[in-house]
């Protein structure tokens, strides 16, 4: 009975961790779009005509890394500093 016991309170202790961390994942899921549709307006190499290949450089960058809200906040100090 012990062990049957300990097996459900792993169980019920992962349920937990598992839903906590999804609500986190579908927040920064939603955050990287958002950011994504934002840098990729700003950096499209049609706005960027002067710069154009620094722009589709950025782009292919921000493209690979659409998903990871991390990378695109860093993309978004260097889109920043590099076509302003």
């Amino acid at each position: 009975m012990d062990i049957f016991r300990n097996l459900l309170n792993r169980i019920r202790f992962r349920r937990k961790i598992k839903k906590d961390e999804s609500v986190n994942v579908v927040d920064s899921i939603a955050k990287a779009q958002q950011l994504y549709k934002e840098l990729s307006i700003k950096v499209h190499p049609d706005k960027n005509r002067d710069k154009t290949e620094l722009a589709e450089e950025l782009m292919q960058r921000i493209v690979a890394n659409r998903y990871n809200y991390s990378a695109l906040l860093s993309l978004k100090q260097e889109v920043q500093e590099k076509l302003q």
